[in-house]
């Protein structure tokens, strides 16, 4: 039997974050209750959730943006991230590069550019 891969979500709208586990629950994937701020995705992870990839918001509301709050999970564990971004920001991307991310996402995302990303980012860590 094949293993599912997992997924944890960090998103701060809720209605995006609902859309992304029911587009991804229906691709196959097992997907971890969503998180909608980088200080409850960093609690869960340093208390040992270890998802196979990671969506992260860019600009999660909060202390924290998406960069900020990869850069810290990155010293607890290192689990692929892939950003999620309404805006095509230079500047934002430049920032997120630093960091060595496995994929960006445009919000809206389509189905089959979600999933690309995600096994890219899977087949990459194998």
């Amino acid at each position: 039997m094949m293993t599912r891969a997992s997924i944890l979500i960090v998103e701060d709208d809720g209605l995006i974050a609902m859309h992304l586990c029911e587009t991804l629950e229906k691709a196959g994937y097992h997907v971890m209750n969503p998180e909608n701020s980088g200080e409850n995705a960093i609690s869960r992870i340093g208390k040992g959730l270890c998802p196979d990839v990671i969506l992260m918001d860019i600009g999660l509301g909060g202390k924290l943006d998406g960069i900020q709050t990869s850069r810290e999970i990155r010293q607890i564990r290192d689990i692929p991230v892939i950003f999620l971004t309404a805006y095509s920001n230079e500047g934002r991307i430049a920032e997120a590069k630093k960091i060595s991310p496995y994929g960006y996402i445009l919000k809206p995302c389509m189905e089959h550019d979600l999933v690309g990303a995600i096994e890219r980012a899977l087949h990459h860590n194998l």
